[in-house]
Formats: structure tokens, sequence, C-alpha cells
């Protein structure tokens, strides 16, 4: 058992699973026209152009994302498996590992049911003190 280096890493890899090179988020936000779309949706990238005049949501709530990530938007409005499985063959690419979102970790909305769950035993400490301070003593 031979000792491991402290303090390196391995370099970021440069393509990702299926061979092609990683989209950056610099690369994917030169792509935020009308003629040419990209956006990321789960670290992966999409070249949605020619899904533009497709799109049930209209073609505006693709563009308003194009070049950016747009998961939260994504999940927000609750995509059926169909429409899951109609996006595959729009992927283009994925953001390298150093530019990846972790799931939940965003600090916008949505990601606030962890939040609700800590502040309801607060609630419920609050009220139990109400009441003792107004009917028991």
């Amino acid at each position: 058992m031979a000792d491991e280096p402290t303090g390196t890493s391995a370099p970021e890899p440069t393509v990702d699973a299926k061979g092609r090179p990683f989209i950056t988020r610099k690369m994917m936000a030169a792509h935020d026209s009308k003629d040419d779309v990209w956006m990321s949706i789960h670290n992966k990238v999409y070249d949605v152009t020619k899904y533009l005049e497709d799109h049930p949501g209209g073609e505006e709530v693709l563009l308003d994302r194009g070049g950016k990530d747009a998961t939260e938007d994504y999940e927000d409005v609750g995509h059926s498996n169909e429409a899951r499985k109609q996006l595959a063959p729009f992927e283009i690419g994925e953001l390298p590992p150093s530019e990846r979102e972790v799931a939940g970790a965003s600090g916008s909305s949505g990601g606030g049911g962890g939040t609700m769950m800590m502040a309801i035993p607060v609630l419920l400490l609050a009220i139990g003190a109400g009441y003792y301070f107004l009917y028991l003593a």
C-alpha cells in the first residue's frame, strides 16, 4: 500500500463520458440568439434551436434561457417523462465538473424545503410557550 501524495489532485478531465469536449458556461453564453440557442439542464448542454417552433410553451420561454442554465425553470414547470425523452436528441455535451451546479445547492428559490422543515419545530415551540404563558402561568 503506497502513500498517496497529499494536496495534489488530478487535472480536470477535458471530455465527458461520451468522448465529447466539455462545453464551458462561457462557450454556452455565446449561443443566445434565435438562430442559435443553447442551454444547460442538469449540467448537460442542449442545442434547442430546431425545437423553438415546436416547444409547447412557446419559443420565448427557450429564448429567455438561451446561453444560460435552465434547470430551475425546467423543473419548476414539471415536465412529463415524455418531455424529458424529447430533450435527449438535443444534447450536445456537458458542463465541465468545475462548473456544474450541485442539485439543491442554488441559493435561489425552490430549495427552501429543508429550511421549512427546520422552522416547524421552532414554530411549534413558540406556540407552546405562548399557550403556557397565556393560560397556565
